[in-house]
């Protein structure tokens, strides 16, 4: 028998609901088959029978009646397609292919069926207070803290910025040279800048035991609890932005929250650095999903050998395929591990203002101007990413290579000062080019390219996109606080015969949308997924070129991948396809019809 579902908007979100054979009953309470618990549907409403001569609705006394396709009915037969409203609410009935709905990934099972309105009532009310931190979110916040073997602080610092909420959050270390974050959501501002926190650091510091908390004034304002802690460094919480619940509940939550951080470090033993995954030879960062296919595995061989050395390495790779993750798998397999890791992208600062992020800021340069250190001080002892290299300003390169042949800086305004780090660069431009063109320097190439390392694109890689989409998956569930059953089959073979020209960091996204979007209690399905995935892959540009040489086949392999893949990139906008080919609009128009393509 076919699969039949329900799907419409209940209360602003997207739902879904299964209809399993034999009789469905609908209504706004529990202990309905399906549960809409929205003011005009009836306690009881309808009855949709799935049998195998076909389905049937009919209406069992509804006030507000059952409407299909426009006309009110009592009894009726069904078919896909179809619409039915109930009272003020719409759904389609549609049919589910046989791989849509079973699971290929599956997370957790559904919940419990919905309870749906009181019995006597058709509005739902909160029960928190406005203005007021309830004991359900207190709860679930000390829960990120206190389950597993070591504290979720990701899922903490998230779950505080959602739901106080704030403009970002942060889990940070207090030590002697300031905050350093462990864990973050969104952009917050620097804490060592901003006024009032530097009284708050000390007061805590002068404190044997207590933990100390307050709302500092500022743009934006923050409200944050800093530890007293064994030792020098304290652990913190910090959220920024205007909340909307009460500064002193607020504060005191952060209170509770940083005293159980502070217990967790003295009960918990300091864990070894990593996931659990080994590599022989190679250290995973906490949280990372180590690749398992062919190409990866290719890959960490090339990387063993050099991880040990001071030899400075050079990741090449396309955008989003993961450099910064391979450049903290380099620092956590170093002798090096126990210093700082830093990076810095060289693309993302103005080339007026990287010289100073880079290097700092000398004592007395001007008035108004405080001294400031920069990222290769920052890093001293450790490991810097010096990511997106090749977008550096030719100016600032020749000072980037001083910096590493003598092995110190010189602060803007200041004196040199020496520095022993180690250099990882990254860049998904062509340098090769770039040197031909005169925008980066060879010297300085051959300075950072000890050794070139290319990361695999994530087409490259396929079969570990299923490994990945379940790892985004559980983490993203984790942080939206629902339950998603799983991804179907149809729509995990969609995430494989994707391009995916934004690699990881794409698929992240889309698995983050997907959480988000996903109706409660529900699987991930091919029609959740983003337009540009449930397109129909050619096959041609799922293979390699033909084996045979001929020119006039080949280049009209690669076309078609070009195209396609620059069409994703631009979700279907032909202007903006046109610019990333660098060929006139007119001109991809008659490429795209002589290859049979269509947007």
């Amino acid at each position: 028998m076919v699969p039949y579902r329900l799907r419409g908007e209940v209360g602003g979100a997207l739902r879904s609901y299964a209809i399993r054979a034999g009789d469905n009953s609908i209504g706004s309470t529990g202990g309905n088959s399906i549960v809409l618990p929205l003011r005009g549907v009836s306690r009881q409403h309808a009855l949709l029978s799935c049998l195998r001569e076909g389905l049937t609705l009919e209406d069992v006394g509804s006030k507000n009646g059952t409407l299909v396709n426009g006309v009110r009915i009592q009894r009726t037969q069904l078919q896909a397609g179809d619409e039915i409203r109930l009272g003020p609410l719409t759904l389609r009935l549609e049919a589910v292919e046989p791989d849509d709905a079973a699971l290929a990934i599956s997370v957790r099972e559904a919940p419990a069926a919905a309870p749906g309105l009181p019995a006597g009532d058709t509005t739902a009310t909160s029960a928190r207070e406005p203005g007021r931190i309830g004991l359900d979110l207190a709860e679930r916040l000390i829960a990120r803290m206190s389950l597993g073997a070591e504290p979720d602080l990701g899922g903490l610092v998230a779950l505080l910025s959602r739901e106080l909420p704030g403009q970002s959050a942060c889990v940070f270390e207090l030590g002697e040279d300031g905050p350093i974050a462990l864990a973050t959501s969104g952009e917050l501002p620097d804490l060592a800048r901003h006024h009032g926190f530097a009284e708050l650091a000390r007061s805590a510091a002068s404190r044997s035991a207590s933990i100390v908390s307050a709302t500092l004034p500022g743009d934006p304002p923050l409200t944050c609890a800093i530890g007293n802690g064994r030792g020098p460094e304290r652990l913190g919480l910090v959220v920024a932005g205007e909340l909307r619940v009460a500064r002193a509940d607020a504060e005191a939550l952060l209170r509770v929250l940083t005293g159980l951080a502070q217990r967790l470090r003295t009960v918990i033993p300091a864990a070894a650095v990593g996931n659990g995954f080994e590599e022989p030879g190679l250290v995973f960062p906490e949280g990372h999903v180590p690749g398992e296919s062919p190409a990866m595995k290719s890959f960490y061989g090339q990387l063993r050998p050099v991880v040990q050395g001071e030899l400075p390495l050079l990741l090449l790779g396309e955008t989003g395929v993961g450099k910064e993750g391979v450049a903290r798998i380099i620092h956590l397999s170093s002798p090096r591990r126990s210093g700082p890791f830093v990076a810095v992208n060289c693309a993302a600062i103005p080339g007026e203002l990287l010289e100073a992020e880079m290097f700092g800021i000398g004592k007395g340069i001007a008035s108004g101007v405080v001294e400031r250190r920069g990222k290769f001080l920052q890093a001293d002892g450790g490991t810097l990413l010096l990511d997106e290299i090749g977008e550096m300003p030719l100016q600032l390169q020749a000072k980037l290579l001083r910096a590493l042949q003598e092995k110190e800086v010189q602060p803007v305004g200041g004196s040199p000062v020496p520095v022993d780090l180690r250099v990882v660069a990254a860049t998904n431009s062509d340098l090769q080019q770039r040197i031909e063109d005169g925008r980066f320097r060879r010297d300085l190439y051959f300075r950072v390219a000890g050794a070139a390392l290319r990361v695999p694109p994530l087409r490259e890689r396929r079969e570990d996109i299923a490994t990945l989409a379940e790892a985004f998956l559980r983490a993203f569930t984790r942080e939206a606080g629902k339950t998603v059953r799983g991804i179907t089959v149809k729509a995990l073979r969609r995430l494989i015969e994707y391009a995916w020209p934004g690699n990881v960091r794409e698929l992240e996204h889309e698995l983050r949308r997907l959480a988000q979007l996903c109706p409660e209690g529900e699987a991930i399905d091919s029609a959740m997924l983003a337009p540009q995935l449930t397109t129909t892959p050619d096959p041609l540009a799922m293979q390699p070129p033909s084996q045979g040489l001929d020119l006039a086949g080949n280049v009209e392999t690669l076309e078609r991948r070009l195209i396609r893949e620059a069409l994703a990139r631009a979700g279907g906008n032909r202007t903006q396809t046109a610019k990333l080919l660098g060929v006139s609009r007119n001109g991809l128009a008659i490429k795209m019809a002589r290859l049979g393509l269509s947007s």
